[in-house]
């Protein structure tokens, strides 16, 4: 990707008794996740926020080769410890990776 620096999430993965990995998703994994959400009637991403993260970073770990292609989504769901939304790096830029739009401040 070069020098461009995509506001779609960078995140870590947790796994357990694997290596973490760092993975930046891109448009492709989004479009995953449509086309899977519809087929399997999944909530909408604001409604169900690990979910979408936690497949948006399956998506980009297989289509980095990070996992095989192989690698079932069952098989992540049940690895998966964490799927935490990193900063592309340590600027403060507002709201860059952020997994989901900000809603109205609670109370």
């Amino acid at each position: 990707m070069g020098d461009v620096r995509l506001q779609l999430p960078r995140v870590l993965v947790i796994r357990d008794g694997l290596d973490d990995l760092e993975l930046q998703t891109t448009n492709r994994d989004l479009l995953l996740w449509d086309t899977t959400r519809a087929k399997h009637k999944w909530p909408d991403f604001r409604q169900a926020p690990s979910l979408w993260l936690t497949f948006i970073a399956w998506s980009a770990a297989r289509r980095t080769g990070a996992i095989e292609p192989a690698y079932k989504w069952d098989q992540w769901q049940d690895a998966v410890l964490e799927v935490r939304n990193i900063a592309a790096d340590d600027d403060d830029d507002e709201g860059v990776g952020a997994p989901f739009p900000e809603g109205p401040e609670p109370g």
